[in-house]
């Protein structure tokens, strides 16, 4: 397809955002992605959101920069974006995957006529499945691992420092 365009970026959620707010942004983008060709994927780990939106050129831009000023979350942060040759997520207007932190498990909502076949439709280019993947996966900031030093040289927080003469 001449001229599709992807955009996956990480953001962090307003605190205080209900299921009813999400509900009604999914309604929003589904109309939306529609009428402007657009496909995408949003994942919310409770703090955090990662989401693909994928489309003609002018079209994401146009919805990047409208997400770019919506207070629903801060801390937007782009992490690709790249001209493509296929759609990710061909037959998804926009689905949503919130992961719930009661045992790990996860929920996916279908939006109109989704796909429901799986998680992540089968051809997904492997770094885009990595990213989404580990944000899934990702809970909390993980504690540093014994047999690794902290970052930047400092202590660990389980490790006493001694005063600097």
């Amino acid at each position: 397809m001449a001229g599709l365009f992807r955009i996956v970026y990480v953001s962090t959620a307003q605190p205080g955002l209900t299921d009813s707010d999400i509900e009604s942004l999914l309604n929003a983008a589904q109309s939306n992605n529609d009428e402007r060709f657009i496909t995408g994927y949003l994942v919310h780990n409770g703090p955090n959101f990662m989401q693909l939106i994928e489309g003609p050129f002018n079209e994401v831009d146009e919805v990047y920069g409208r997400i770019l000023r919506d207070r629903r979350h801060s801390g937007i942060v782009r992490i690709q974006a790249e001209w493509a040759d296929h759609r990710v997520f061909p037959n998804w207007s926009m689905n949503y995957f919130r992961v719930d932190r009661h045992g790990s498990v996860g929920s996916m909502i279908s939006r109109g006529a989704d796909s429901v076949d799986s998680l992540m439709e089968a051809g997904v280019p492997r770094d885009v499945l990595h990213l989404f993947s580990k944000f899934i996966q990702q809970t909390e900031y993980p504690e540093p691992r014994s047999d690794r030093a902290a970052p930047s040289g400092r202590a660990r927080p389980d490790q006493q420092q001694e005063p600097q003469a």
